[in-house]
């Protein structure tokens, strides 16, 4: 991990570009995960709204990941072939894209709040917290769609530290913002979600800008004009659209089968969402880690496969998943060890804690599926092959994930439990898939830049 990986006059050390991503991420899910642990010392009810209305705000966030991955794809295998003058047209396209995306959801949230929470089946008593919630955050979507444009543009530039920095100083205006409007300070009176949610908008406000600003100082002369879009690249949005589309939408696909899943966690009680979203939270050290790994893993590639160098992919693939999945495992099980504990600092109820470390022991085995996923799903991104991905993504994920799920945790009446292994044994399915896949070799054969 800590050696030099040379590709086409690029030098890189997956190491140093690993941890910042690393710590970018832990700062990201404290971003939206620290509203709900401040808020369990408000009241439950809270915890539950804010976790359905983050369920759907981060299920649509992943529309906006549709085209930072095709920006951060294309732009690695442009810069690995040497074509730099393509990067500006492509920073414009992304930036346009994302920002006309973001204001359509925005108004998509304002008019369909009530209709979403019925259709998730969200407890009456949680609706009108989650409601404040959503359309306070709703409005801070362009900043967020901007804040990850950019952010993929400095990733692919393996600018990762930057990156880190400014996530850093997002999560502190987080935590200040949260105890000011949440639990009130001074003459501000105590605002519960919605103050968490005005909180959410300010770090989205201001991610924005320095990102932005951060990716003009660290890359002289880039561009973002609608100038170099004249005369219009068709043939590039299309190759944009036809990256993006299949590549974001195994996210996507997954996170709407999460959102799914989430209305049979809500027919088991408040109890059971809560569990659940602690479960994810702790879940998310492991997902950080490997996370961190293939997003570093997966510019590499894309540098290689636009230098041709095949063989060199091949290696740094294998040796990120035999290095990495043991390490998550070892995190998983140490984390349903001490399950009773850790879910005993943010809840008192005995059933959650009870079932939370049920629910944990469940998770070691989902670990050692999702840890070959994340890094095949990116490395086949990396390397063109997008649709494969995707096709199986949605297959498995609403077969075995949504459909196994209420099998066994409505049907059977296993509950969260239930929901957890049909979670599990639909990661694993996929891993067999991916790595017969990526062993077959034909990504080798397909047209890049």
């Amino acid at each position: 991990m800590s050696r030099t990986i040379h590709v086409a006059g690029h030098q890189f050390s997956l190491l140093a570009m690993t941890w910042p991503v690393f710590i970018e991420l832990l700062l990201q899910m404290l971003v939206g995960n620290i509203d709900q642990i401040m808020l369990s010392h408000y009241n439950a009810t809270a915890v539950a709204a804010v976790g359905n209305a983050n369920q759907i705000m981060t299920t649509l966030i992943l529309t906006f990941n549709v085209i930072s991955l095709a920006a951060t794809i294309m732009l690695s295998q442009y810069l690995g072939a040497g074509e730099r003058e393509k990067a500006d047209q492509i920073y414009t396209l992304a930036v346009c894209l994302n920002l006309a995306v973001s204001l359509v959801i925005t108004l998509g949230l304002v008019l369909g709040a009530d209709g979403l929470f019925q259709l998730m089946q969200l407890p009456m008593e949680a609706r009108p917290e989650a409601k404040s919630y959503l359309l306070i955050t709703a409005a801070s979507l362009p900043c967020q769609a901007l804040m990850l444009t950019f952010s993929a543009f400095l990733r692919a530039h393996a600018k990762m530290l930057v990156i880190m920095c400014s996530t850093g100083i997002i999560n502190l205006i987080n935590i200040v913002g949260n105890t000011a409007f949440i639990y009130g300070f001074g003459p501000m009176p105590q605002l519960g979600a919605a103050g968490a949610a005005i909180s959410t908008s300010i770090c989205r406000t201001a991610g924005m800008l320095m990102m932005m600003y951060a990716f003009f100082r660290a890359i002289p002369g880039a561009r973002v004009s609608l100038k170099v879009l004249r005369p219009f690249p068709t043939g590039l949005l299309k190759r944009f659209l036809g990256i993006g589309l299949p590549a974001g939408g195994e996210g996507l696909s997954y996170n709407l089968s999460q959102s799914t899943s989430l209305v049979f966690v809500n027919l088991l009680g408040t109890f059971a969402v809560t569990t659940r979203m602690y479960a994810n939270m702790f879940a998310q050290v492991c997902y950080m880690l490997i996370s961190a790994v293939s997003q570093a893993t997966a510019i590499v590639i894309g540098y290689c496969v636009g230098a041709k160098e095949f063989d060199l992919a091949n290696r740094e693939h294998w040796r990120v998943i035999k290095t990495f999945t043991p390490i998550t495992l070892v995190i998983a099980a140490v984390l349903a060890l001490f399950a009773q504990p850790l879910f005993g600092l943010f809840s008192a109820d005995p059933k959650v804690i009870a079932l939370g470390q049920q629910v944990m022991i469940v998770e070691v085995f989902l670990e050692l599926g999702r840890c070959f996923n994340i890094v095949m799903v990116r490395n086949l991104q990396a390397v063109g092959d997008v649709k494969f991905p995707v096709i199986t993504g949605i297959c498995s994920q609403w077969i075995v994930g949504v459909g196994v799920a209420w099998l066994l945790g409505i049907h059977f009446g296993l509950g969260l439990v239930g929901v957890w292994i049909a979670f599990a044994l639909d990661e694993n399915l996929r891993a067999v898939i991916f790595t017969i896949r990526w062993k077959r070799g034909k990504w080798r054969q397909i047209k890049t830049v």
